[in-house]
């Protein structure tokens, strides 16, 4: 044991938490520069194109991939100076108490934690035995935690200062097989895949190295196969431990370090639970199994984003599926949180409508968490596009992988809800995201996009469902002063500053809006922010037929809506004149300048024209 009494009591692990806040205000310093250096790269794209265009901004967002790369280590050392402080700090406490109290009962210790009887101790020395082996076992097991504890800290120090290396060769058949490194083109990816043996994709399933799981460009099911294994493992590695110790899983996870396992151990198998529940919730419960829904853990990375996660579940496979949608949540949403389970059914009511709406197509629906959203309407986060760039990348990278391991043709369509929504605008103006149609919903703004046009859709078109009683879905009118003005009447939900871009409801922007009214409702709620993928609701059944590649439905349904507009005045159709004559004159409404598109025709639609019968039977 390299560890020692002393060495503990000498130590001061809290410095590590100091030097974390240090390196977190760097990384948010590089954040604020790296989101200048986004806008301006967007600017470019829209004034500049040509063969120059295209090799100055590829070289621009290779440096940008790169700096967020170095700030992904920055943000990657601070949480491993965190976890490392505060475990280290929490055992040397718990073995100073033992030291200290067998002290004080007249033990000895030694530097090596063994406690002996004081030579004047006298009568039945039995329980005095027992009492010393007692402090000998808690001491020497808290040494051992802490030894293993430093040397796992320094280890992720060590990667997160280095960065990212390739994974080590797996040995298959006498054979060293490289996984190519993340980021790896996945067209590349799916060549070096296919170019193995069916024996040497088998046994690298087989062993199930965690970085295959989440590699563009190897197929769907293979990728699931992984994911579900390297899950397993996590769930089973507590298991195990609570098993042998005869005490239940939440015990180990409130003290990971007595039962010789670490914080990220808790953290990855806590994320795995809320993942194989969001797989089961996706499945469907049914004692018949031919009903069951297919369900893929596509992605899984559960220590991802601070510990908040990352995954994807798919409901059918998007290597086969004649129609791909990916889904996209907003604020509050994490693997942590139970986006996956919990009783989220957009991606089940989506899958289902789908199959309805058109029998003779399959299709395939991602839950795609693979973001940091912001926590929550009171996270200051959430009034700044950062988060939704970076996922956007994130986003683009995943959306764009799949064609690489499609067969044959594919309609691909991607729903944004509400933070969600700028993450996918940001994707598709910053980041390059090839998709046929986009879905944005109670979107509070679309950042790098002031237009329909800035999302480059292949031959579709960007959709847009705004409840007219959906505050959130009104954020984005008028650009940033019409945002806050709205955000300080409703008391700041969004922190201080609010404002994320444009509203992509409003006349101007060229989207194609569809009706998204919620049954019954006649004020603002912020209930209404939640009820896009109600089922029977006139935006579930938009998005069904975006979905199912039937947009043209939207008009036979009557599922269309006017923009947003400028309010106005207006002129009188007549002139009055004395002995009752009128004079007809033109009639004219005239927008009122410099105000934002705030006049919704949708807030005047009677009420019993919206209602909740809209599902595919």
């Amino acid at each position: 044991m390299t560890v020692t009494v002393s060495r503990v009591r000498a130590a001061k692990p809290g410095a590590m938490l100091d030097a974390a806040d240090d390196v977190r205000t760097t990384s948010a310093a590089l954040e604020i520069v790296i989101g200048v250096e986004r806008g301006q790269l967007a600017n470019l794209k829209a004034n500049w194109q040509g063969q120059a265009s295209d090799a100055a901004i590829a070289k621009a967002q290779q440096l940008i991939g790169e700096q967020e790369a170095y700030r992904g280590r920055l943000d990657k050392l601070a949480k491993a100076l965190t976890d490392g402080g505060n475990q280290l700090t929490s055992l040397r406490s718990t073995l100073l108490e033992f030291v200290d109290t067998a002290l004080q009962l007249g033990f000895s210790v030694s530097d090596d934690g063994v406690v002996t009887p004081q030579q004047w101790l006298i009568g039945d020395l039995g329980p005095v035995k027992k009492t010393a082996e007692f402090f000998t076992d808690s001491i020497q097991e808290q040494l051992k935690a802490f030894d293993t504890t430093d040397t796992l800290t320094a280890t992720a120090i060590d990667q997160a200062v280095q960065g990212q290396k390739p994974s080590a060769p797996v040995n298959i058949g006498g054979q060293e097989i490289q996984i190519p490194p993340p980021g790896t083109n996945p067209e590349d990816v799916n060549k070096w895949w296919t170019g193995l043996t069916p024996e040497q994709r088998q046994q690298l399933i087989a062993r199930h190295p965690p970085e295959l799981g989440n590699l563009n460009g190897v197929p769907a099911s293979a990728r699931d196969a992984v994911n579900q294994q390297v899950m397993n493992d996590d769930l089973n590695r507590v298991r195990d431990v609570a098993n042998r110790n005869h005490v239940s899983e939440d015990d180990v996870l409130k003290d990971p370090g007595r039962f010789g396992l670490t914080q990220t151990d808790a953290t990855r198998f806590y994320n795995a639970r809320r993942t194989s529940e969001g797989l089961a919730h996706q499945r469907g419960s049914t004692l018949d199994p031919t009903k069951e829904r297919p369900v893929m853990l596509w992605a899984y990375q559960p220590e991802a984003d601070g510990g908040q996660g990352r995954a994807a579940i798919c409901l059918g496979n998007p290597d086969t599926a004649n129609n791909t949608t990916v889904i996209v949540p907003g604020t509050g949403s994490s693997v942590h949180d139970g986006w996956l389970a919990d009783g989220h059914d957009d991606a089940i009511h989506v899958y289902d409508q789908a199959a309805l709406a058109d029998p003779s197509r399959s299709t395939a629906v991602m839950m795609w968490m693979g973001y940091d959203a912001p926590d929550s309407f009171t996270d200051p986060r959430i009034a700044n596009p950062t988060l939704a760039r970076q996922g956007g990348d994130l986003l683009a990278a995943d959306v764009n992988g799949l064609a690489a391991t499609h067969l044959g043709s594919s309609h691909v369509t991607v729903m944004g809800h509400s933070y969600g929504s700028t993450t996918v605008a940001d994707a598709c103006a910053g980041s390059g995201m090839k998709v046929n149609d986009v879905v944005l919903i109670g979107c509070p703004g679309t950042d790098l996009a002031h237009s329909a046009a800035d999302f480059h859709v292949n031959g579709g078109q960007v959709y847009v469902g705004a409840a007219s009683t959906d505050p959130v879905a009104r954020l984005g009118m008028g650009g940033p002063g019409a945002a806050q003005w709205l955000n300080t009447e409703l008391g700041n939900p969004l922190g201080p500053v609010a404002g994320l871009g444009t509203d992509p409801s409003a006349e101007g922007f060229g989207a194609t809006r569809f009706r998204a009214e919620v049954a019954g409702e006649t004020g603002w709620s912020f209930h209404d922010h939640s009820k896009y993928y109600d089922m029977g609701s006139e935006s579930l059944r938009a998005m069904t037929d975006i979905a199912s590649g039937h947009s043209e439905r939207l008009a036979s349904d009557g599922l269309l809506a006017a923009e947003r507009h400028q309010p106005t005045f207006s002129t009188p159709d007549h002139v009055d004149l004395p002995f009752g004559i009128e004079v007809p004159v033109p009639h004219v409404d005239i927008p009122i300048p410099g105000t934002p598109a705030y006049s919704d025709p949708e807030s005047n639609r009677p009420g019993e024209t919206v209602t909740n019968d809209h599902d595919y039977k």
